[in-house]
């Protein structure tokens, strides 16, 4: 099961959030939260241009892989 495609979300309920929605090759999805409080932009532009195209492509199963690859 590939990662196809990474959504970056921003929503603001009384404090700003960043939210992540992981879309895969076979029609699963999963979010995930990436809020950091006063540095919202910030961890935007990061994910848009340097995690997600490392993301695309990589096996949505492999999470400790994943993880120790973005570490």
């Amino acid at each position: 099961m590939k990662i196809t495609d990474i959504k970056v979300i921003v929503a603001s309920p009384g404090r700003n959030f960043v939210t992540v929605k992981i879309y895969t090759d076979q029609g699963l999805t999963g979010v995930g939260d990436a809020t950091v409080n006063g540095r919202e932009l910030a961890v935007v532009s990061y994910l848009q241009d340097h995690v997600i195209p490392l993301l695309v492509g990589k096996d949505a199963h492999r999470l400790e892989d994943i993880w120790q690859y973005l570490y």
